[in-house]
């Protein structure tokens, strides 16, 4: 042994190859030695050349051949590859795209669509270059861009709804992807509402409550507040409004409470500030409950800020605790707003009282501030 090479480094079991013909015998077993090597993709074109590459030794070019040849995922830079490696997925699109009548006569998306109640319109969807590979263009950084750009420059909301309904039964999944959440956003913005009910419908299988807790889902479920009929969106809110104390402590969730009480219905607000005013002295003590309790005194209806005000005044030490808190000093502030006369006086002199305490953080210092702007 050599001197400084360790005795139990392990030796290669064959001798290196010594010259090109040995070193693409080796990789490419399938392929005569006595050819010339190709190069470019045209040396990936032959039956000959495939067959070896499936069993070549070399773990990179393995795994993106398996990667591709899977048919799972339509990668971006797919279509780029010679037309041998290529996922079916990929060729049997451009072969709709060549002859649109083809997707009418056998199973298809535009087979699934007439039979579902979905998309009736299919052929203008093939020209758009996502079309058919929406959801797995949407599970990826740059495909979810790709996918929003096709749905802002539809042409029509046929072709929006056409391209939607290819996200059936992957609502859930995007709900909670980093990057497909925005694509059904887009959606939900985009299409008219009635051909949102889908993504009610998954949603309300797994429960939506569970969906408003999540980093992503919540925005699902805000959109779809903002955007569909309270009819439509009834008996998603009541699956909500039987959780409001959890979700408004929620550090996610809470901001679905919030939104009902922006965008909801008058019944809706109504049930929300209700059950918000019931559960004051827990969510007031609680960093994210404190944000909901400040939406409630701005958007609630006007009987039941009055009720809200009431209380937090009534509560020993509650009005002093909410003004040196981050969401509670909004609180606060709103309240004075929404008091008058001596109600107003009392409640400013009660915390100047407290002057040196609040005056320790920033949020405490807001207030005394405001107070002394109004009197």
């Amino acid at each position: 042994p050599k001197p400084g090479i360790s005795q139990a480094m392990p030796l290669r079991a064959q001798p290196w190859p010594r010259t090109t013909e040995e070193a693409r015998a080796s990789l490419m077993p399938g392929v005569p030695i006595s050819t010339p090597p190709q190069r470019g993709p045209a040396a990936l074109r032959s039956p000959a050349a495939l067959c070896g590459l499936r069993h070549c030794r070399t773990v990179p070019m393995r795994a993106l051949l398996d990667r591709v040849g899977s048919g799972v995922h339509v990668l971006p830079w797919s279509p780029y590859l010679p037309e041998e490696l290529q996922p079916s997925e990929l060729r049997d699109a451009r072969a709709q795209a060549s002859n649109p009548n083809a997707g009418l006569h056998h199973g298809g998306h535009a087979a699934e669509g007439a039979s579902s109640g979905g998309p009736k319109t299919t052929s203008c969807r093939l020209d758009l270059p996502v079309a058919n590979r929406v959801w797995s263009l949407s599970q990826e950084a740059h495909g979810c861009r790709q996918v929003q750009k096709a749905l802002e420059g539809a042409p029509s909301d046929a072709v929006r709804e056409a391209l939607a309904f290819e996200l059936r039964g992957h609502v859930v999944e995007a709900c909670r992807c980093p990057h497909a959440n925005h694509v059904l956003q887009k959606l939900i913005l985009l299409i008219p509402a009635s051909s949102s009910h889908f993504i009610i419908e998954e949603l309300m299988c797994v429960g939506v409550a569970e969906i408003a807790r999540h980093k992503y889902g919540c925005r699902i479920v805000q959109r779809l507040v903002e955007q569909c009929h309270p009819n439509q969106v009834q008996e998603l809110v009541a699956s909500l409004l039987t959780d409001i104390p959890g979700l408004s402590s929620h550090p996610y969730g809470n901001y679905v409470v919030q939104n009902l009480l922006q965008h909801g219905s008058d019944e809706q607000r109504f049930q929300v500030a209700n059950i918000v005013l019931k559960e004051i002295r827990v969510l007031g003590l609680e960093s994210h409950g404190c944000a909901v309790v400040s939406a409630a005194l701005c958007h609630g209806p006007e009987a039941e800020r009055a009720a809200l005000v009431q209380v937090i005044l009534s509560e020993p030490g509650l009005l002093v605790f909410l003004a040196g808190s981050r969401h509670g000093h909004v609180a606060v502030i709103r309240t004075l707003d929404l008091l008058e006369g001596d109600d107003r006086e009392d409640a400013c002199r009660r915390l100047q009282a407290e002057t040196e305490s609040l005056k320790d953080n920033r949020y405490g210092r807001a207030v005394i501030e405001y107070i002394e702007s109004i009197r």
